[in-house]
């Protein structure tokens, strides 16, 4: 996937090199949005937050048109073909991430147009998690960094980007155990709808494992 010797070589590999750090910086751009949204629930208007969600859906959009771009690419480079269709997966996956995160943003937006209030408690955990798939999502950016200059600190980056999904988990499952909490007193509409919140929140670190697993394919294997 990221090894050197697949983004040197030539012009067509360093353009691939650099589409994928534009595609990278959208993703981490619209979790950022997704954790200033999720932080600044009680405090934003409804307004703000759609136009934060906006924002948002301007890096999806700007994501979907570098994915093509980077297929196109990849469809005519020289790349061997088992590196090629892991580029793609990895493509693919980044793009999943911030389709995921437009998801979680449109209903949390959703929330705030409906007056949804967010138990304090189960909010914090929720911010707790969306913090650490941005920290995952800037280590996806620092493991593409680092690789061609320094592979055993971009092997430890994906062990850590392990470490942040495992915990993650955990938080999923404190998540669902307070709000099971809250709708053991009463239920509420947000005991409906906030275990998908929840599953899809802990989805995004899931994906940044998967792009993990990739380059250590690459590493050991290739």
């Amino acid at each position: 996937m990221f090894t050197s010797r697949i983004f040197t070589g030539g012009r067509l590999l360093e353009e691939i090199n650099s589409k994928f750090r534009e595609h990278l910086d959208h993703i981490t751009r619209g979790v950022g949005i997704l954790d200033e949204i999720l932080r600044n629930y009680s405090i934003f208007s409804y307004e703000n937050m759609r136009e934060k969600y906006e924002e948002l859906n301007k890096h999806e959009e700007e994501s979907d048109k570098l994915k093509r771009v980077l297929m196109s690419l990849l469809r005519v480079s020289h790349i061997h073909p088992e590196d090629r269709e892991d580029l793609l997966r990895t493509v693919l996956t980044i793009d999943d991430i911030i389709g995921l995160v437009k998801a979680v943003a449109k209903k949390i937006l959703i929330f705030k147009h409906l007056q949804l209030e967010i138990p304090r408690n189960l909010h914090d955990i929720l911010i707790n998690a969306v913090e650490k798939s941005l920290e995952a999502v800037k280590l996806v950016n620092n493991i593409l960094e680092l690789v061609r200059s320094d592979y055993e600190k971009a092997l430890e980056l994906t062990h850590k980007i392990e470490e942040l999904e495992e915990e993650v988990d955990e938080i999923r499952l404190k998540a669902f155990e307070e709000l099971l909490r809250e709708c053991s007193i009463s239920i509420k509409e947000i005991c409906i709808v906030m275990p998908v919140v929840i599953d899809d929140i802990e989805k995004i670190t899931d994906m940044c494992e998967d792009i993990a697993d990739l380059f250590r394919l690459q590493l050991v294997s290739r």
